[in-house]
């Protein structure tokens, strides 16, 4: 079987899940900002991203299907859908600041205008992630029993924590959380296994990227989601290189610690195909 090299484009378009932690504690600050903002800019920057990647005259090509999940108590698709929706119908414009040179030397602020596609949570709740990676392999089943020479999708999931749901004990939630993401990494079509990788925005743990063993991990959160992560193909080597993301044997696709850059490396790295190191971003 091959190892997830099937390159996405408009004759074989890929699935990206994005799974989004929503709980309370995303209302923590982190890098200037709160968790849930952090991480909300980087996804809408990442959408909007791709879709100007794949921009082709007037709209772009589908060569990417996107669903962004969040997770509190309850689990939601925030958004779904093909390039050209996505880029049809944003929620809202947001005004943003960014810096430019001016072909002189300098630089300038030039007000530019983001798509928003996926707001910030402003409430408290719990940490549903068993229900968004539940949801995720129904939608993955789906996909791949339709789609079957198609790439093998990829699920990205961003958290700050550990599963905490129904008034469990957490190292019970972690448990049934880990048996259901190693069910959906054994699921494979003609292209190779279902992908996982993981950003935990958090610094308990320092900043690590891409470890090959739990022994690099200090906390119990940590390795819980190391052991979430699906190893790095050998097809994504490419792409761990361009995103400046170091791999060594056994390496597993998932971030600690992550700051902002590495945030966007990170999905970045996960939505690229890399045959020939060509992808959508």
């Amino acid at each position: 079987m091959a190892k997830n090299e099937k390159q996405w484009s408009s004759a074989t378009p890929g699935l990206l899940i994005i799974l989004l932690d929503q709980s309370g504690s995303m209302m923590s600050d982190y890098e200037g900002t709160t968790r849930t903002k952090f991480a909300t800019l980087a996804v809408n920057r990442l959408i909007d991203n791709i879709i100007q990647k794949n921009f082709d005259g007037d709209a772009p090509k589908n060569r990417c299907f996107i669903t962004v999940i969040g997770y509190d108590q309850n689990v939601k698709e925030l958004c779904s859908g093909w390039l050209k929706d996505l880029d049809a119908h944003p929620l809202r414009y947001e005004s943003l600041k960014k810096k430019t040179p001016d072909g002189a030397g300098g630089i300038v602020e030039v007000e530019i205008k983001q798509p928003i596609w996926v707001e910030p949570i402003d409430k408290d709740g719990s940490t549903n992630m068993l229900g968004a990676f539940q949801l995720s392999k129904e939608l993955v089943e789906k996909w791949m029993a339709e789609n079957s020479d198609r790439p093998a999708p990829v699920i990205i999931n961003i958290s700050d924590g550990v599963p905490y749901y129904d008034g469990k004990d957490p190292r019970e939630c972690m448990k049934e959380t880990i048996v259901l993401a190693n069910e959906i990494m054994s699921l494979s079509n003609n292209d190779g296994d279902v992908l996982i990788f993981n950003a935990q925005i958090d610094k308990s743990n320092g900043n690590v990227v891409f470890p090959s063993s739990k022994s690099e991990l200090l906390s119990e959160e940590a390795q819980f989601l190391y052991d979430i992560t699906s190893e790095v193909p050998l097809s994504y080597k490419v792409a761990a290189a361009k995103q400046e993301l170091p791999t060594k044997d056994g390496s597993k696709g998932c971030i600690f610690g992550a700051d902002g850059v590495q945030l966007i490396q990170l999905i970045n790295f996960g939505s690229t195909r890399t045959q020939g190191d060509k992808g959508l971003v």
